[in-house]
């Protein structure tokens, strides 16, 4: 099968021919891979072009063969019978003359390419469209295939890349890198896995994190690449990491006094700072029910409702006053500002914010409602005779309950009194003119 008729049609196939005298020598010779085949390829003909792609069985075909048989040359691929065919037609002339003979009908060659042709078809889909940026680059530096995420990540679209350069892709900083990159892959002869950072679309950072590997190609030994943009992923990590140091610096490192419990009231988390505000350890705090440290059973009454709506998710937060055990026996008066901590949607635990309304104090201070209001007016400015008249009683009764207010406070004097009211917490010190912080009889509101 071969002579003028047939070597224009097998020059266009992937194949090669050759024949040989007995010393090897090579005589003849033929087909689209001839040139690489005997490797004179640097002056042999460059590679044809790809075929179109069509349907049905090639013989049938009779709009290619109608331009066979006007004389062109023409190559497609047909897929039939389960098989796909390359296949080349050309023009069939009187005695296989030159080509000025006449055209009397048309000659053609098919080679069946269905192994691994298939296989190949899906790899490159699979490649082209993978969400790795993927690429395969000359020794030289020039783009031979990009997939479509490696485009995206310079903001287009891999036929604007193949065939250019590296200066003509990257920003100039980030050329010589690149470079660098490949030739110790090259040099090395080994894949390198790395991370990069360089600018993207806009100039925007991108950071990516993959393998850059040599490769054998027809054109030589290449460099590839396939990367995962990880930008996204490492800036939440980025951002975490902050949030976490920001957490640590609060719980640890300001003082602030924040307790975590669990659903069933619990102490699963306290920091340095509620320890402190308590008087004892942290260690002696988490593990604990909460119950344990509220002093007054009419503060867990009051505490009970607001716990269940928080941890029900009817309530997000709510603030109450409590008189809190300390761990060196005393009681202190704190506003704990509790809000819901959620898991996947749902309430998975209560978070407190404490902040010290008063001292602590030993012993308990109990104050009548009248002694209350005593403090109350004294605070305010009155003078002795309109507190006696105003709570209604005697001078000689309100000097008896000034007595009982130094004693109860260990206050020696009116300001005395008065700051001791507010040290101790029974005087609202965030409101003017003052108010109690509480209501009679009790620390707790």
């Amino acid at each position: 099968m071969t002579g003028p008729g047939w070597d224009p049609l097998l020059s266009r196939l992937p194949l090669a021919w050759w024949e040989t005298d007995d010393e090897l020598r090579v005589k003849r010779y033929g087909g689209g891979a001839a040139a690489h085949a005997l490797g004179t390829h640097e002056q042999g003909p460059s590679a044809p072009p790809a075929p179109e792609r069509r349907e049905g069985p090639p013989a049938r075909d009779t709009v290619a063969q109608a331009r066979a048989l006007a004389g062109e040359t023409v190559r497609w691929r047909a897929r039939s019978g389960g098989r796909l065919l390359d296949v080349v037609a050309g023009p069939r002339r009187a005695h296989d003359g030159t080509p000025d003979d006449p055209v009397n009908g048309v000659r053609a060659v098919a080679v069946d390419v269905s192994a691994g042709a298939d296989e190949r078809e899906r790899s490159l889909a699979f490649s082209a469209y993978f969400p790795g940026a993927a690429f395969i680059r000359s020794a030289s530096g020039r783009y031979l295939w990009v997939n479509a995420a490696y485009a995206h990540l310079h903001g287009t679209v891999p036929e604007e890349l193949v065939g250019r350069t590296l200066d003509q892709v990257l920003p100039p900083r980030d050329v010589a890198p690149a470079r660098r990159l490949d030739e110790q892959v090259l040099v090395g002869d080994r894949p390198m896995r790395h991370v990069l950072t360089f600018a993207g679309d806009r100039g925007v950072p991108v950071r990516v994190t993959g393998h850059r590997f040599p490769l054998e190609t027809a054109a030589g030994r290449c460099v590839g690449g396939i990367y995962l943009d990880v930008t996204g992923h490492m800036r939440a990590l980025d951002e975490k990491e902050a949030a976490e140091e920001e957490l640590r610096a609060l719980r640890d490192r300001t003082g602030a006094a924040a307790v975590r419990f669990s659903p069933d009231g619990r102490i699963a988390r306290a920091t340095p700072g509620a320890a402190e505000l308590l008087h004892t350890t942290v260690a002696r705090l988490e593990g604990r029910l909460v119950r344990e440290f509220v002093s007054a059973s009419e503060d867990v009454e009051r505490l009970l409702p607001k716990w269940r709506d928080l941890v029900s998710g009817r309530a997000l937060r709510c603030s109450v006053r409590l008189v809190c055990r300390t761990g060196r026996g005393g009681r202190r008066l704190v506003r704990a500002d509790l809000a819901v901590l959620r898991a996947g949607g749902r309430p998975a635990g209560v978070l407190a914010l404490l902040i010290a309304l008063g001292v602590e104090h030993i012993r308990t201070v109990q104050l009548s409602p009248i002694q209350e209001q005593v403090l109350l007016r004294l605070a305010r400015g009155q003078s002795n005779t309109r507190i006696a008249r105003d709570v209604g009683m005697s001078r000689q009764a309100l000097d008896y309950h000034l007595r009982r207010l130094r004693d109860e406070l260990d206050a020696p004097s009116r300001p005395a009194i008065v700051a001791r009211g507010y040290a101790l917490g029974l005087l609202d010190g965030t409101v003017w003119p003052p108010e109690l912080s509480c209501e009679a009889g009790s620390f707790g509101t």
